[in-house]
């Protein structure tokens, strides 16, 4: 198998995984071995949490979120893990917006929130998917294996890969409180009080 340069590939994470307990490295990702679909829907739920933690390639700041002219609702992307808008009246309600203060997901005027949304593999930063491979070459371990010899290494790789994708989010991160809908949130409360 040709080693890639570069970012690492769904596709090695798979094989990596693979060789927790010792089996064969893949070829392709359409490759219809049980394995793989799991390790695949693994790769999903390690992204999916991870992602939820709202890092810096997977949140936009301040997006005005402008409603339909025709239903006069305002409609979130598909692929949305997290919504906090400027004010609390609006909540998510499935990829609606609601208004609690009116009841109703018709709403007219342009909101502003932060989003994350949930990215694919392929739009994930190095750090992101070299935490990913070691997180899911962890729980492939403790799900289906157990083995106790590569347990604290792997543990230790996985705590390893966190602590570096944390560190380049704090880098990469205007660590300023005061920038998010959030902290314009408690400001406003705070003002009313």
């Amino acid at each position: 198998m040709a080693k890639t340069i570069g970012l690492v590939t769904e596709l090695e994470v798979i094989n990596s995984v693979l060789r927790v307990s010792g089996d064969n490295p893949i070829q392709s990702l359409d490759e219809n071995y049980q394995p793989v679909f799991i390790i695949r829907q693994m790769i999903n739920d390690v992204s999916r949490d991870m992602q939820n933690k709202n890092y810096w390639f997977n949140t936009e700041y301040c997006v005005d979120l402008v409603p339909n002219t025709i239903t006069n609702q305002i409609t979130l992307p598909f692929n949305i893990l997290n919504f906090e808008p400027q004010y609390d009246r609006y909540v998510a309600r499935g990829l609606s917006v609601y208004d609690r203060q009116d009841r109703t997901v018709t709403i007219t005027d342009t909101i502003v929130a932060d989003i994350s949304l949930m990215l694919e593999f392929d739009e994930l930063p190095q750090a992101a998917r070299k935490y990913i491979e070691a997180k899911c070459r962890l729980d492939y371990n403790n799900e289906y294996f157990g083995g106790q010899d590569n347990k604290n290494a792997l543990e230790r790789a996985a705590n390893t890969a966190l602590q570096q994708l944390d560190k380049l989010n704090i880098e990469n991160e205007n660590v300023n409180m005061f920038n998010s809908a959030r902290a314009l949130n408690i400001a406003f409360r705070n003002r009313r009080s």
